[in-house]
């Protein structure tokens, strides 16, 4: 024999899960950042590309942080030359993948045409950082 309210029971059971699924499968999907890993050489300037995803509406900035290169030289390397973006680059936070591009400047040097290094791609709306690459290596092709 079984309960009377049994049937009552489960039938709430479900219901709840059903709820719990559909908020699971509706919450919003993390933000996240990509970077190629080559940086195409245009005399002064690199093309860098990637691409982010954000939820939330409005718009979030892509930026460059803790970039650079080793200086190459006949002979050896030099020291690195920090490298960043030489201007906004946004994308929309629609939830959708964004393809991103920019262009990477040396201030006050030079860029190498032949170099690899490091850098760190952040996704930030306003001072919060949405999602970050890490280091990540990079290098120059011609």
């Amino acid at each position: 024999m079984f309960h009377p309210h049994l049937p009552r029971v489960a039938i709430l059971a479900a219901a709840a899960s059903a709820v719990v699924a559909a908020g699971l499968a509706g919450a919003d999907t993390p933000a996240s950042v990509t970077v190629e890993t080559q940086l195409a050489y245009q005399v002064t300037t690199l093309t860098i590309n990637g691409t982010a995803t954000c939820q939330g509406g409005g718009t979030a900035g892509v930026t460059v942080v803790d970039g650079s290169l080793d200086q190459m030289f006949e002979g050896g390397i030099g020291g690195p030359i920090a490298i960043q973006l030489d201007g906004p680059v946004l994308v929309n936070c629609d939830g959708s993948l964004q393809h991103w591009s920019g262009n990477l400047v040396a201030p006050g040097r030079v860029l190498p045409n032949s170099s690899g290094g490091q850098l760190t791609v952040n996704l930030s709306q306003g001072q919060t950082t949405l999602a970050t690459t890490g280091p990540h290596p990079a290098y120059i092709v011609r």
